[in-house]
């Protein structure tokens, strides 16, 4: 004949199992939300490199090209992003009180949209383009 004392260790038994199971499950709902957020984390990161990649890209395409031909635009269709190129001359002054000529500030942004929200990234570099005889 079982006892009052032995059908309440076999409650007791099952009120653990059941908070274990709810530890339990609720630690895998915590690993599974870090992993995810480590996901988009390296999915950012990638975008962000591969924008740099391509801005590095376009910035020694432009370079190349005479001065009345450095403001342009190019579209990666692969990532989506767009590449635009402007020049502006700089007017710099010695130490000696000369000015610096044929210097220009290249500016590339790069324009893309990640889940629906826009992103802008610029570079801004000086180049030495000497006028043509």
């Amino acid at each position: 004949m079982k006892t009052s004392a032995h059908k309440r260790r076999s409650g007791y038994i099952l009120f653990e199992l059941v908070i274990a199971l709810t530890i339990f499950a609720l630690a895998v709902l915590g690993l599974a939300k870090a992993l995810n957020q480590a996901l988009e984390t390296a999915n950012l990161l990638k975008r962000d490199q591969i924008i740099r990649i391509g801005m590095r890209n376009f910035l020694e395409e432009i370079r190349r090209k005479p001065i009345t031909n450095m403001s342009t635009s190019q579209m990666d269709t692969t990532y989506g992003v767009t590449y635009t190129s402007s020049t502006e001359p700089v007017s710099l002054k010695t130490t000696s009180g000369g000015t610096l000529s044929d210097i220009y500030n290249l500016t590339i942004k790069a324009t893309s949209s990640f889940d629906g929200v826009p992103q802008e990234d610029t570079l801004n570099v000086y180049v030495y383009k000497p006028a043509q005889p």
